[in-house]
């Protein structure tokens, strides 16, 4: 029997106030089994975030209903939530997740009314059209049945999003037979589970239910088929690499660009910015053509090889994050062991839920963080108080440094299996070996020992003007020699060579440092911003 209100395929009447207690619902749900949805998450790989992944993409979505008006109607609200969602997401899950609801929202239309088969049409599509080759056995698979599900069911809003919750379910249980990873490994997909509590949470909030105060058992995956998984040298291999972009002109383009042959890649656009994802080695070749195709907002690296080990093992030594800027210093720090690379430096600092979420997804109790500017230390400071108390707590490490050159010297200092404090205290220490210079424009004119003139070169030596000019290459070249007399017995210059300057300068200047030192320079193609060069002598 169709109840009152009722048409063919939905209902009008779902109102603002009725989305926005279902995006907190299911952001509650997936939060409650964060952990459990971690635990048995083994596609593509067992890394152990799908559940912190979705989690703080529903988190996202739920803390910006704060600033949405409780007069908004249900699609605005879901519109502007799943926008937040897109931009705050994490992982593939997470922008999967976040497109769902993305699609969801277009199903809602703009005069309040609602029809939940558009909506759910509306967010299987969109979901499907986050991945570039879409899996069976996934959240894929999973909104898709939803949506089909609902497709010509009518009742009220709860009724249907009953049936959603349902149909969910079946597809999750089912989610084995359609992917022999998941087989092998005795679990469902966790994705696809997480997708699941999303739905329940919206249900549960419509119906006016609690959100339950245990999680459910989701069981765990197979030790032999983990400890199988975790012995093949390449299974690992790569980065779990996310962007956001604006101003890309050819998404297109720049999708050919980042693929090649790896299939996880999605990327999806939402006004001016780009949400991308991707699995790949180099993630500094994705930096730098994401860069190149327009502006990066966000960026941050995960060395997946390094997340599985830590979430699987019980015993791990102390992860490295480090802020970065510029394709060849991204390269440089996940040449030299970072587990995580965050975006950020010289104006564009990192916000504290950026540095905190790095932290939690390289796992483990211990996390240093490389700031690499000193503008950047408050907020890495204030992860670790948040990190400290969250319900899985890490103790984070902060390196007090102020150049990516300097993060560069205390990253190259680590040796495995030495208690984090120690590990600390030789970064300190491999910090006060080295002396650093920069090489910059004046954004102004200042005045002082040393008057410079706005838009000329000048040059600093541990944080301090040393000297200023009339080119680039005489300071960098007088700011060299100061260096070398400063410090007797170095033996090596690290020249980094920043964005806009070409081969044949840098390696003029650096044939220049060499004659004028007698110190051997190792040139290093930085790509940083705002500097043109920065040198490291120790």
């Amino acid at each position: 029997m169709v109840e009152p209100g009722a048409s063919e395929v939905g209902v009008a009447g779902l109102s603002g106030s009725d989305v926005r207690r279902m995006i907190q619902g299911a952001a509650g749900w997936v939060a409650l089994h964060r952990e459990a949805l971690n635990l048995i998450n083994v596609f593509p790989v067992p890394d152990g975030d799908t559940g912190a992944n979705l989690g703080r993409t529903l988190a996202a979505a739920s803390e910006a209903l704060g600033e949405i008006s409780e007069e908004a109607s249900a699609h605005e609200i879901a519109s502007q939530a799943a926008s937040a969602a897109l931009l705050g997401g994490r992982g593939s899950s997470g922008v999967i997740g976040a497109q769902w609801l993305r699609g969801f929202a277009a199903g809602l239309s703009e005069d309040g009314d609602a029809s939940l088969g558009a909506a759910f049409a509306g967010a299987a599509e969109a979901a499907r059209n986050a991945v570039a080759e879409p899996r069976d056995g996934t959240m894929i698979s999973v909104a898709a049945d939803t949506a089909l599900a609902v497709e010509t069911l009518a009742g009220s809003p709860l009724t249907l999003m009953q049936r959603a919750v349902e149909a969910a379910y079946e597809s999750v249980e089912y989610t084995p037979e359609q992917n022999p990873v998941l087989k092998d490994a005795g679990v469902v997909d966790a994705g696809a589970r997480g997708l699941e509590f999303m739905l329940r949470g919206m249900a549960g909030a419509l119906a006016g239910e609690p959100i339950p105060d245990v999680p459910a058992e989701l069981g765990a995956i197979d030790p032999g088929w983990l400890a199988r998984r975790l012995d093949d040298d390449g299974e690992f291999d790569g980065f779990c690499t996310e962007l956001v972009v604006a101003n890309v002109n050819d998404i297109d383009a720049l999708r050919e660009v980042l693929a090649g042959d790896d299939e996880t890649v999605m990327l999806a656009p939402d006004g001016d910015d780009l949400r991308i994802h991707i699995h790949t080695t180099e993630p500094a070749d994705a930096y730098a053509a994401a860069d190149e195709a327009g502006r990066i907002r966000v960026f941050r690296a995960v060395d997946m090889r390094m997340q599985a080990a830590r979430t699987h093992e019980s015993e791990s030594d102390a992860a490295v994050v480090a802020v970065a800027q510029g394709s060849g210093f991204i390269r440089v720090f996940t040449e030299l062991g970072a587990a995580a690379i965050v975006s950020g430096g010289a104006a564009d600092n990192p916000s504290v839920e950026m540095l905190f979420s790095a932290a939690e997804s390289v796992k483990g109790e211990d996390v240093i963080i490389l700031p690499n500017n000193h503008n950047v230390t408050p907020a890495a400071e204030r992860a670790g108080e948040l990190a400290a108390e969250a319900d899985e707590p890490q103790r984070i490490h902060v390196i007090h440094n102020d150049s990516q050159a300097e993060g560069v010297a205390a990253l190259a200092a680590i040796i495995g299996g030495v208690p984090a404090e120690d590990l600390v205290a030789e970064m300190q220490e491999a910090l006060e070996a080295v002396r650093i210079g920069r090489v910059t424009y004046a954004a102004r004119t200042l005045d002082g020992d040393i008057p410079i003139k706005q838009g000329q070169p000048f040059a600093m030596l541990d944080g301090e003007i040393v000297g200023a000019g009339e080119s680039i290459d005489e300071v960098a070249l007088s700011l060299a020699g100061s260096m070398a007399e400063s410090l007797s017995g170095a033996s090596l210059f690290t020249a980094y060579v920043g964005e806009g300057v070409s081969e044949e300068n840098a390696e003029a200047l650096v044939g220049a440092i060499e004659e004028h030192t007698n110190i051997e320079v190792d040139l290093i193609e930085g790509g940083q911003p705002h500097y043109p060069w920065l040198l490291a002598l120790e």
